[in-house]
């Protein structure tokens, strides 16, 4: 996982980032962490045009980090930029009359706040990649790609496509019940110890902790999920066999 730390600037409250640069890649093979420095820098007159030269300068390429860490508003004056997940831990009273206006529905634009307090390196990015994964409203798999079209606090709506000749993992969950609709396409579906033949406007009912998978062959399958449950994460995920290797 790749960590891109975004430290404050001359006009917000001091955190330190190094010793987190530093644990993060302390870790080890897989990990790796990066301070962008705006410790110099005052925000208050920033326009969005400095934003982008103040980036380019550094010749950081956002795309090589899966999550963005920042203890500044910098990435709120010009989102375009910070196309990766941003966790921010921010002294919000302190900042609000300088940059309240970027401090607005802040939650809104793909991003969480993070407490740091008591985060070992490895716990924070085990926050991180678990934040990440649940938080996404699209994602491509080995056999296809799924996208949610709802998520509500209790339900979820997922459009699933799988290609032609693919399986997904024989799988369980342990806080959710889910239904599949049949909407386009054939192949089965496998629920506990049976295997039905799936064709379009057909309805499966898999409940909490039954293992179940679906697969296909010459046709490629849609099928609409509907999620339920006191947890919807997608990482209530037991893969008991699969033929990509993810066990």
């Amino acid at each position: 996982m790749n960590i891109l730390f975004i430290s404050n600037s001359k006009n917000e409250p001091f955190f330190d980032v190094d010793p987190l640069v530093s644990g993060v890649n302390a870790l080890g093979e897989g990990f790796y962490a990066e301070k962008l420095d705006m410790t110099e820098i005052d925000l208050r007159d920033l326009s969005m045009n400095d934003v982008e030269k103040i980036i380019s300068g550094t010749k950081i390429n956002f795309k090589d980090f899966d999550a963005v860490h920042t203890f500044s508003v910098f990435p709120f004056i010009n989102r375009v930029f910070f196309t990766p997940f941003v966790f921010y831990t921010m002294d919000f009273e302190f900042l609000k009359k300088d940059f309240g206006a970027f401090l607005e529905n802040i939650d809104n634009l793909n991003c969480c706040e993070c407490d740091i307090k008591g985060f070992s390196a490895k716990k924070l990015c085990d926050f991180y990649e678990k934040t990440i994964l649940n938080s996404k409203a699209f994602d491509t798999r080995p056999w296809g790609w799924w996208k949610t079209m709802i998520n509500a606090v209790d339900y979820k709506i997922k459009h699933i496509f799988i290609n032609p000749n693919q399986k997904l993992s024989l799988q369980t969950h342990d806080f959710r019940s889910e239904t599949w609709v049949i909407a386009e396409g054939s192949g089965f579906i496998v629920i506990g110890n049976r295997r039905f033949r799936a064709e379009k406007g057909l309805v499966f009912t898999i409940p909490k902790k039954e293992k179940h998978r679906a697969e296909t062959e010459d046709s490629s399958m849609t099928i609409i999920e509907l999620q339920l449950g006191s947890y919807l994460g997608e990482d209530d995920i037991k893969r008991i066999e699969d033929i990509y290797g993810r066990i």
